[in-house]
């Protein structure tokens, strides 16, 4: 991890810049299981909405299409409840956004207090019923100044430091699929299983570590080619790309290089980045 890596990931990005709403990050704490409580109290994940009934309007629904980063989720926090990022702020008047917006705040927050972080794309087993699945999910990666590596947040279910096994990246998801090591149905979410599903957060993750954080649907051409009709250089080229996020800090000018060279890997967005 050089200084440069440092530095980069405590750049605001268009999707985390909190604008002129950046004085409500201002009291925050910096210890990381607190910081995960505000985001938490803050929203609700759609997949939720069941545990807090009667107290939500039955007309709310998930609100992710409503919003693109920080600064729309802090201008309707504060619509809602004028004291902002409070714990105090009552089911009815949190967001119900999915695991992205809850991992965009937390980066947003880290930053705004120097501590690098970047958004990760990848499948949680800790959200399988029976522990057998991994499910497509979005978390943060921190750098802990006091362990001195990488460690991956999770907000949406406010765990500090999850184990290695619990958090697979995308790209740690598709080399073992893709050597025989694993079987590709156990990642996915919903309706949506296997290497294709893998491939688009493995996309979405590419563009987390270069700092655009794309939103779910903008996905880049690749993603929209069935698997059984992939080419064998298109697959090796993702295999080269997941080979590469094994090591973002180190093989970032590589990481960078293959995404501007690939018009197939490029999303359709386009905003920002570092």
């Amino acid at each position: 991890m050089d200084i440069q890596s440092h530095e980069r990931y405590t750049n605001f990005t268009v999707e985390t810049d909190p604008g002129e709403f950046s004085t409500l990050f201002e009291p925050l704490p910096t210890d990381l299981t607190e910081l995960c409580t505000y985001v938490k109290r803050q929203f609700i994940h759609p997949s939720q909405t069941s545990q807090f009934r009667p107290a939500l309007d039955p007309a709310m629904r998930d609100e992710d299409p409503l919003y693109d980063g920080v600064q729309d989720l802090l201008k309707e926090l504060l619509a809602r409840h004028p004291e902002g990022l409070t714990l105090d702020r009552m089911p009815a008047e949190r967001l119900i956004v999915s695991c992205r917006f809850h991992a965009l705040l937390l980066a947003s927050i880290l930053r705004y207090k120097n501590i690098p972080v970047r958004c990760r794309a990848g499948f949680a087993r800790y959200l399988s019923e029976r522990n057998d699945k991994y499910v497509d999910h979005w978390v943060c990666e921190v750098w802990s100044k006091e362990l001195s590596r990488w460690i991956f947040v999770d907000p949406d279910q406010q765990i500090v430091d999850i184990p290695p096994d619990d958090f697979l990246t995308a790209g740690d998801a598709w080399l073992l699929c893709r050597s025989g090591e694993w079987n590709a149905n156990v990642f996915g979410i919903k309706r949506s299983w296997g290497l294709g599903r893998i491939r688009t957060n493995l996309c979405l993750d590419l563009w987390n570590v270069l700092g655009t954080e794309p939103r779910y649907s903008d996905l880049p051409p690749i993603c929209e080619v069935e698997m059984s009709r992939m080419k064998t250089h298109d697959l090796q080229m993702l295999d080269e790309l997941a080979l590469l996020l094994q090591d973002v800090d180190y093989e970032w000018d590589n990481v960078r290089a293959l995404a501007s060279a690939q018009p197939k890997l490029q999303v359709p967005s386009g905003r920002g980045g570092f």
